[in-house]
């Protein structure tokens, strides 16, 4: 059996963490259309984690 989560193990709230759905880029161009916002998380290890957030009301939610 699966041991439970322990204090330490990451966890990504039921809130949204981003709003919007354009990006203003770095330069005085137009603003872009946002398709896909991802939280990335890089480990000591060398590995990477890639959460794709859920566009919903609005706002970006984990899934």
């Amino acid at each position: 059996m699966a041991q439970p989560p322990g204090d330490d193990v990451l966890v990504v709230p039921p809130i949204p963490l981003a709003s919007g759905s354009v990006l203003e880029p770095e330069d005085d161009g137009p603003p872009v259309r946002i398709t896909k916002v991802e939280v990335v998380v890089s480990t000591e290890d060398g590995g990477e984690l890639r959460i794709p957030l859920v566009q919903r009301h609005g706002a970006w939610w984990a899934p």
